[in-house]
């Protein structure tokens, strides 16, 4: 992946949006350095979303607090399907 940004010469990302670790060590271990991590803001994950998004930063994706707790997992609900 960080081949592309090679290419374009990217040596330096000031902030990058992206809470995926493997994106993150990919472009860094390629030798493009990052300045500042900033996630995904909670206001554009949509609601369908946050179940995906609370199991990613629980297994380790990039979040500037805490993972979340089982409890709080299993309190994490999406829509309802009849609202498809």
């Amino acid at each position: 992946m960080p081949d592309v940004l090679h290419w374009l010469g990217i040596t330096r990302i000031d902030r990058f949006v992206s809470m995926s670790d493997m994106k993150y060590d990919a472009i860094t271990g390629s030798g493009i350095e990052i300045g500042e991590r900033v996630p995904i803001p909670a206001d554009l994950i949509p609601i369908d979303a946050m179940v995906e998004m609370e199991a990613k930063k629980a297994a380790g994706y990039f979040t500037p607090e805490e993972p979340p707790a089982v409890e709080d997992l299993l309190a994490t609900r999406g829509r309802p399907i009849e609202e498809y």
